[in-house]
């Protein structure tokens, strides 16, 4: 970790633009490069124009790869930068090696409060009662689904006693929507479009429990368990889809399913017509597939339409993804990207300026705006709402503010535990064991690596104690 760290010191990448003399440099590292950057670049030359002016304060922007593990090496080596752009699991993470910043006092001063947040995106920026972060733009999960072939499929649906005209409310009515939606080839049993695929993405199919009321991490007892009726329905709810399918015919269509960012991504393409997914569909959609998004008008005209007749432009529509939790509504997972404060950064106070600033309910709207996300902030403006590229921002908004939203779980082997529940996933969907069998797998492993964690901890501890 020190070499690598003093390999960025020494060859590592370097911002463009001229630096104004006399300033305070504060070097920010960011995952984002290119377009996906442009809104945060966007806050930083305000902020270098205003604030920082005002104050002697220049932020440079470094697009960075792969960044909390070279912010990590760096922090190690004593070189850090002075802001980082990182996610929720380093907040544990970067904690338990006191490699970042607690900002309490900070925000004290600059009179940032939980009551200002959204309690989801607050509660992932702290870790044991410290404050280690400030979000940024988050990203709520929600149910995506193809209008057109809802109405498409309209009688048979009605068939089933379902309506076409509306997202399914509950996984039972999710999963009658699902199979009514499914399409085979002609005098066959080839899947060639999917109501809904338990694998498209597997990016979530961690944290399904989530809709099952379930939890992995036990916050109370600080340890995992994943053996729990909730966690056992959720498992059993995939391998539902698997028996129903057949295997074979379930990897077939996998083998076939197009890149994420692409026109053949599933969604676009039509092969999957629901599916859960953030904000970003929105842009994707714009980029890739802008018919889904010309229904009535083209783009140079939907702006002037009124904002309650946007969504009918749209052949894709969102939604809460169902809960199986009876009275339970607006569930949804979140994450957000945050800022946080290497341990060790030359300009801790010129940073959290920085900080601050993107904070304000201006600057958090223009950046969310311009990514197309809801913001973190519980006030929002009428016209950021109304002037949002993405049409449902309000439905994001109105998730990640319920007490449903789950953020993800604090623990200090985050990545490795979710590596492992990925693979009991994985054994149950292709039916290589049966849900319990895999589970009490993944339990077994991942208690190992805890234990080991625990043993880290406690060498550490006495190590800093001598």
């Amino acid at each position: 970790m020190l070499l690598l760290g003093g390999t960025l010191l020494a060859f590592g990448p370097r911002p463009h633009g001229k630096i104004p003399p006399g300033r305070v440099v504060v070097s920010y590292w960011e995952k984002w490069s290119g377009q996906e950057a442009d809104p945060m670049r966007a806050v930083i030359e305000d902020f270098n124009a205003t604030v920082g002016k005002e104050k002697n304060i220049f932020v440079e922007y470094v697009p960075m790869a792969t960044v909390q593990y070279k912010t990590l090496a760096a922090t190690a080596a004593g070189v850090p930068p002075d802001v980082a752009g990182l996610w929720p699991d380093q907040v544990v993470q970067y904690s338990l090696r006191n490699a970042a910043m607690p900002l309490d006092e900070l925000a004290r001063e600059y009179h940032i409060k939980p009551e200002d947040y959204k309690k989801v995106f607050w509660d992932m920026c702290r870790y044991q009662g410290r404050l280690y972060a400030l979000p940024t733009t988050p990203a709520v999960i929600v149910l995506n689904y193809n209008k057109k072939f809802f109405y498409e499929t309209a009688d048979k649906l009605r068939a089933a006693g379902l309506d076409p005209t509306r997202a399914p409310q509950s996984i039972a009515e999710f999963d009658k929507y699902a199979q009514a939606l499914d399409v085979y080839a002609p005098g066959t049993n080839r899947l060639i479009r999917a109501g809904y695929f338990t694998m498209e993405p597997t990016w979530y199919d961690t944290v399904q429990n989530i809709w099952f009321g379930g939890h992995s991490w036990d916050e109370r007892t600080q340890k995992y368990n994943l053996l729990t009726p909730a966690n056992i329905a959720t498992f059993e709810w995939i391998a539902s889809y698997s028996r129903r399918m057949g295997k074979q015919n379930l990897v077939d269509f996998q083998s076939g399913l197009g890149a994420f960012s692409s026109p053949t991504n599933p969604f676009l393409a039509g092969t999957v017509v629901m599916e859960q997914q953030g904000q970003w569909m929105g842009r994707l959609i714009d980029i890739y597939k802008p018919d889904m998004a010309q229904v009535i008008v083209p783009f140079g005209v939907e702006p002037f339409l009124p904002r309650v007749l946007r969504p009918f432009n749209y052949d894709w529509g969102i939604a809460a993804f169902p809960s199986n939790v009876p009275g339970v509504k607006d569930a949804s997972y979140d994450v957000t990207d945050v800022l946080m404060i290497p341990r060790g950064a030359r300009h801790p106070r010129e940073a959290f300026e920085f900080m601050a600033f993107t904070q304000r309910q201006d600057q958090m709207e223009k950046l969310c705006g311009m990514s197309g996300k809801n913001s973190p902030l519980m006030a929002t403006s009428d016209e950021y709402v109304y002037s949002n590229s993405n049409p449902y921002i309000d439905i994001y908004d109105r998730l990640a503010a319920s007490p449903n939203a789950r953020a993800n779980d604090q623990t200090p082997i985050y990545n490795e535990a979710l590596s492992l529940i990925e693979v009991a996933v994985q054994q149950v969907y292709l039916m290589q064991q049966t849900p319990i069998e895999a589970l009490t797998e993944a339990q077994r492993e991942i208690d190992k690596r805890l234990a080991s964690q625990d043993e880290l901890a406690a060498a550490r501890a006495a190590w800093s104690s001598r």
